[in-house]
C-alpha cells in the first residue's frame, strides 16, 4: 500500500496507508467497546480528511520551497535542467480529454514523449491540470530531479499558486503542489502556444483514441 499513488479527489499524493489503518483501528474500537458500526465509506473519507489536514499543517522547510512561477518564459540559470511541456485537448460533446507531455533538453532534443486519453473530464482546465500532474509523475518515474514544467494555460499557471483552489481542481492541484516539492529544482511557467506544438499534437492525437481510460 505504501508504494501506491493516491489519486484525485483525495488531495493527498503522499502515503495514505497510515491514515487508513488508524481509522480502521478506531472504527474497530468503537465496534468492540461501544457497539457502534462505522460504514467503510466513512472510514475512507475520514482517512482522506486526516491526511489533508496533516499535510496542510506542515511547515515548509528549506528543501520544500514552492516552485517558481513566472508569467513569461525566462530561461532558468542552470544548464542541467530538463524541459517538460504539457497540454490537453478536451471535447465538450462527450467530456473526453487527451493529455500530452514532452520532455526535452535545453537544445530541444526530445527525451521522451507520452500521451493518454481520459473519459469523464469536467472541463478544459481540469484536463490541463491532469496533464501537468501526469507529466510530474512521469518525471519522477524517470528519476528526473531538475525539471522546468511549462503549460500554455495561463489560467492553470495562476490557479496552481492561488491561495484557494477551486473545488473541481482541489485534488489535482494538491497533487501538483506536493509533487513539486519532491524535485531538487522545479520551475513552473506559462509558455505561448507557439512553443508548445509537440505537446499540443500529442494531446489532440490522444483525444482521437477510441479507448479512453476512466478518471
Amino acid at each position: 500500500m505504501s508504494t501506491m499513488v493516491s489519486l484525485p479527489p483525495t488531495g493527498v499524493s503522499t502515503c495514505l496507508t497510515s491514515w487508513l489503518l488508524w481509522n480502521i483501528w478506531t472504527a474497530r474500537n468503537l465496534l468492540v467497546f461501544e457497539n457502534r458500526q462505522i460504514p467503510a465509506t466513512t472510514v475512507v473519507s475520514k482517512a482522506c480528511s486526516s491526511g489533508r489536514e496533516w499535510l496542510q499543517a506542515q511547515v515548509p522547510t528549506s528543501t520544500q520551497l514552492r516552485p517558481a512561477l513566472l508569467e513569461f518564459e525566462i530561461p532558468p540559470t542552470r544548464m542541467d535542467v530538463t524541459l517538460c511541456n504539457s497540454d490537453a485537448a478536451w471535447s465538450s460533446a462527450n467530456h473526453r480529454a487527451g493529455l500530452g507531455w514532452c520532455f526535452t533538453d535545453l537544445q530541444s532534443t526530445v527525451i521522451q514523449e507520452q500521451s493518454r486519453a481520459l473519459a469523464h473530464i469536467s472541463s478544459p482546465l481540469v484536463a490541463e491540470a491532469l496533464a501537468m500532474r501526469e507529466a510530474m509523475l512521469e518525471a519522477k518515474r524517470l528519476s528526473l530531479t531538475k525539471v522546468w514544467f511549462r503549460t500554455d494555460s495561463r489560467e492553470l499557471a495562476r490557479a496552481i499558486f492561488s491561495e484557494s483552489y477551486r473545488v473541481e481542481l482541489f485534488g489535482v492541484l494538491m497533487d501538483i503542489e506536493i509533487l513539486s516539492s519532491s524535485f531538487i529544482f522545479c520551475f513552473i511557467s506559462f509558455v505561448g502556444r507557439e512553443y508548445n506544438v509537440a505537446a499540443d499534437s500529442l494531446a489532440k492525437a490522444a483525444l482521437s483514441c477510441s479507448s479512453p481510460a476512466l478518471y
